[in-house]
């Protein structure tokens, strides 16, 4: 059968279908399989009209025939778990979905359809997550995000996900901090209240200050200023303190040249000028981690020991993937760090100035710049626009790490810790996205 006889053929059988004549459709898509085997249309519309006569069976036969021509067809997938639904065979149907979904997680109807068979058999907290999938992987295509953008056939789903993702994400968040409420009364996080309330947009939480720009979590009730006294964290006089030591062991790194790594890994056509500039023909900036996105670098720490106890007996802002962020941040001669924002103001920045050469500053957009002094301990709040430049000839090298706000409560920080983990871990979706090429904290 040639190219053009097939879709004749093919032709024939749609108008049928669109005519209402069930058993000529039929019989022509059948003619069609049965000279061109590999055919998926005339073998997926057969399945349809087998699950239509109640044969759930014949129709996932000729699915999985069709499969086999067609592995990487997102659809047909989706079409087999129906089948298999259609004839209460619903752990088959939740597997093909899932497996679905790890080979092809941008096609949002197969989250759509994993979601709705999860929460059939009870799996709530499944179910919301498969949902929140689909509807965000498919609002980030511009898809789904209003009655025009919606299939006709799909639109129902699709309100009903939103708004079970809408539901369930209040639940979930505010479900995260409970047993602290139980424990500590809701006096004690109605700050944290307001400001889970702020980001589920139930009202306008953009700060009033036009500078301070949070990129992921807002937390209002606290003082939002630029900079803040390093001293009122209770560990910031140990730290200084340490600052011999501290000095010793990175001048030492830096005389063995490392090993150090970028502190921003850029990936092909990433746009590099956006975040790093400068005079240098190669503008760095350099780390040597002892904790990343709060994996710890054992091996680090071993080879900077005295650094590495003063680290380990204050405390961190430790969240599940995210903190603590520690490091030596070497800044190296002729390079710009372009200003950027942070993700959120439950956690500042402390630096401590190690080997600070002429012309290196820090500089909060609006709020002045900062010439770092070694020993000199600094707080600031990185939500706020900032920057950072190394103008001399050698090196610039401080201390670099997260801290908790010290406006929060010590519940709170347990209570925060536990919302954006939960957060965190329902954003999958975004965790699969390569990272954004953009500081998270600053140099």
């Amino acid at each position: 059968m040639t190219a053009t006889e097939l879709e004749r053929r093919l032709g024939k059988a749609r108008d049928f279908e669109r005519s209402g004549q069930v058993l000529q459709a039929e019989s022509q898509y059948l003619g069609v399989l049965k000279d061109w085997p590999r055919n998926v249309e005339a073998a997926r519309r057969l399945a349809h009209f087998a699950l239509i006569r109640g044969d759930g069976n014949r129709a996932i036969a000729l699915m999985r025939s069709a499969a086999r021509f067609a592995p990487d067809d997102a659809q047909l997938r989706v079409d087999l778990a129906v089948a298999h639904l259609a004839i209460e065979q619903t752990a088959d149907a939740i597997r093909i979905l899932e497996d679905a979904v790890t080979d092809h997680p941008a096609f949002s109807t197969a989250w759509l359809l994993l979601g709705e068979v999860r929460d059939s058999v009870g799996d709530t907290s499944g179910a919301l997550k498969a949902w929140y999938h689909a509807v965000t992987r498919a609002q980030r295509a511009g898809h789904w995000k209003n009655q025009e953008t919606t299939p006709p056939h799909l639109l129902e789903s699709v309100v009903k996900a939103i708004d079970r993702v809408r539901r369930g994400r209040r639940d979930l968040f505010f479900g995260a901090y409970e047993d602290l409420r139980g424990e500590y009364g809701g006096g004690a996080l109605k700050r944290l209240d307001r400001a889970l309330t702020g980001y589920l947009r139930d009202w306008d939480a953009t700060p009033t200050d036009p500078r301070q720009r949070p990129k992921f979590f807002f937390f209002p009730d606290i003082p939002n200023q630029p900079y803040h006294d390093p001293y009122l964290q209770p560990w910031a006089e140990l730290l200084q303190s340490a600052f011999p030591v501290i000095r010793e062991e990175a001048l030492g790194l830096l005389r063995e040249h490392g090993p150090f790594q970028n502190f921003i890994e850029f990936k092909e056509g990433d746009p590099v000028d956006e975040v790093l500039s400068g005079e240098a023909e190669r503008p760095t900036w350099e780390a040597f981690f002892f904790y990343r996105h709060g994996e710890r670098f054992d091996a680090n720490h071993q080879r900077c020991p005295k650094t590495s106890a003063v680290l380990e007996s204050i405390e961190l802002c430790r969240v599940e993937d995210q903190a603590p962020e520690v490091l030596f941040s070497i800044l190296r001669p002729g390079t710009h760090i372009m200003p950027h924002h942070g993700v959120t103001n439950t956690r500042l920045v402390m630096h401590l100035p190690l080997a600070v050469p002429p012309d290196c500053a820090l500089n909060l957009v609006g709020a002045g710049e900062h010439r770092w002094k070694e020993g000199e301990l600094v707080m600031f709040d990185d939500t706020y626009l900032h920057e950072a430049w190394n103008r001399s000839q050698q090196p610039r090298v401080i201390v670099l790490m997260d801290c908790w706000n010290p406006h929060l409560t010590a519940v709170e920080k347990l209570a925060v810790r536990q919302l954006i983990e939960t957060i965190s871990g329902l954003q999958l979706a975004d965790r699969s996205r390569p990272a954004e090429a953009t500081p998270r904290t600053s140099a």
